[in-house]
């Protein structure tokens, strides 16, 4: 039997916690000025209702990035997995498609493929991203306008409430930040020379 999953809702005209993702979509949906999240327990969701936002759990924290240059008509991508300290997973590569929004199809394509690394593991994982949109897309915050940001809605769909994500500031001189960017630059830069 699945988990009880726990959906907070945060409107202008107040706020409410469901107990299905549809009625939770329902209220959420291409609305303006809403804020959502899943949570495990109902005592989880009304600290964030309250503004106490629950600690993100330890463990695996999978690092994303994107990059673009104008010589090369697609994005790179990259992400690292870490638990700890210690590197236990990386990938990267270019968009399947011609980029659309310039980086912006790295970051995208990049947590795409953290979340389907994430899925594959026991445990559950934060994704570190630097493009804001990353998080608002994934759990419905932003309305997705762009045909880029419409697929990564659509896609990031089956995670929600999967996953958890943390905004790291970006070329902070953050380790990992640092090194999953130079792997999405090295991807895109790789692809270049080929085309």
């Amino acid at each position: 039997m699945a988990k009880q999953k726990f959906y907070a809702v945060k409107k202008p005209s107040g706020s409410q916690i469901f107990t299905t993702w549809a009625e939770c979509e329902k209220e959420t949906k291409g609305v303006k000025g809403v804020l959502f999240k899943s949570f495990g327990s109902i005592d989880d969701a009304k600290a964030w209702l309250s503004g106490m936002e629950a600690p993100l759990p330890k463990g695996l924290r999978v690092y994303v990035d994107g990059s673009f240059l104008s010589e090369c008509p697609y994005a790179g991508w990259a992400f690292i997995a870490v638990n700890g300290n210690e590197e236990v997973a990386r990938d990267s590569g270019v968009t399947p498609f011609v980029a659309e929004s310039r980086n912006i199809d790295g970051e995208l394509t990049a947590a795409l493929h953290a979340m389907e690394w994430l899925s594959t593991q026991k445990e559950q994982g934060v994704i570190c991203h630097d493009y804001e949109g990353i998080a608002r897309f994934a759990k419905g915050e932003w309305t997705a306008k762009s045909a880029v940001a419409k697929r990564y809605a659509e896609a990031a769909k089956p995670y929600a409430g999967k996953v958890f994500f943390e905004k790291i500031e970006a070329h902070s001189g953050h380790k990992w930040n640092e090194l999953v960017d130079k792997l999405a630059k090295e991807a895109v830069a790789k692809v270049k020379e080929d085309v």
